[in-house]
């Protein structure tokens, strides 16, 4: 079950001819700069941000050249982000951060033709309280047992294997794609043997082209007869399909799974359970699993690679009601010593 999100679209091919030429020309030349340095995904981003802003600059301010507008008309376009397109502050700061990139390539690039322009976004263009656009996922530890017993039950084998390791390593969709055939290897294993470290780095979400390239950490029993029954299914599979290929999850015809695959399972996972799943949860759900059976919060922030303890915040999931309190243990006996003195 996919979530609902309000969505209006303002841009066509039709609409992107008439963009002006100069504007279009400034654009291709920003997007060749940050292709250096940016992977693919960053720079579709860039892309969708650009033709959603000049789209605008066309229908509503006169098709005007970028270096040219007024404070106040960039300002226009923020607030019809906010009032007609029903943007959160996600992708509202996304956009904010694309145009003052634009600005600050004009400033740096184009010094000689404007050498008053300055980049007045940040300033001029304030940011939104954070408020989620969605109502949040949380995921019961009954659920996913529930949702991996359906998987297995009913023959659904890579999709408990993919499962098992979103859950058992708390990756992205994104990273959990990545993982080939050799990724796993269950002799190495660290932590005290309890977890498996991936046989090769995994491309992770961060700077640069290529991302951060790090190792995943997958709980060992947890996750190793689930992908065991895969292993096994997979090559029966292949073999019947007579294809080769290096990739842990397929999709029907062989080729590697990817993004679309899994979205198409997590959908019906999502009508199975009667709620809206998407595959980030199962990253929340990993940190809160772990941080409920007593795991310190210094641990999972190292098996998860962050350099601080900000995202741990972000990914935990108890609330205060949920967490076992030692305080109460001394309110209790603070109680029992009182009522044995009222005996006395």
């Amino acid at each position: 079950m996919a979530r609902e999100t309000f969505k209006k679209i303002i841009t066509s091919d039709e609409l992107s001819e008439k963009i002006l030429p100069k504007n279009r020309a400034l654009i291709d030349k920003f997007i060749r700069e940050k292709d250096r340095k940016c992977s693919d995904k960053t720079i579709f981003g860039y892309k969708s941000d650009m033709e959603i802003f000049f789209t605008w600059n066309l229908l509503y301010n006169d098709n005007k050249y970028f270096p040219e507008m007024k404070k106040r008309e960039v300002s226009e376009f923020f607030n019809y982000c906010v009032s007609d397109l029903k943007w959160g502050s996600a992708r509202f700061a996304r956009v904010r951060s694309s145009i003052s990139g634009l600005s600050d390539y004009i400033v740096k690039y184009y010094d000689e033709e404007y050498p008053t322009y300055r980049n007045f976004i940040k300033d001029t263009i304030d940011t939104l309280a954070k408020v989620p656009s969605r109502k949040k996922t949380v995921l019961s530890e009954n659920e996913v047992d529930t949702l991996m017993t359906w998987l297995k039950d009913n023959g659904k084998t890579q999709e408990a294997c993919f499962l098992s390791l979103a859950i058992n390593s708390g990756a992205r969709i994104s990273e959990l794609i990545q993982f080939k055939i050799g990724s796993i290897d269950e002799n190495k294993t660290v932590y005290n043997d309890m977890f498996l470290k991936t046989t090769e780095e995994i491309r992770t979400k961060g700077f640069g082209k290529i991302g951060h390239m790090m190792h995943k950490y997958v709980i060992k029993d947890a996750f190793i007869q689930c992908y065991k029954d895969w292993i096994e299914e997979r090559k029966k599979m292949l073999s019947e399909l007579n294809i080769e290929t290096d990739a842990l999850f397929i999709n029907t015809i062989g080729k590697p799974a990817t993004v679309q695959t899994v979205n198409s399972w997590r959908d019906k996972w999502g009508e199975y359970l009667d709620k809206d799943v998407y595959m980030h949860s199962f990253r929340h759900y990993f940190v809160t699993h772990l941080t409920r059976i007593g795991l310190t919060s210094d641990f999972i922030i190292e098996i998860m690679g962050w350099k601080s303890g900000d995202m741990f915040k972000i990914y935990n999931d108890l609330t205060g009601e949920d967490r076992e309190w030692t305080d109460t243990d001394v309110l209790k006996k603070y109680l029992e010593r009182e009522e044995l003195e009222d005996e006395v």
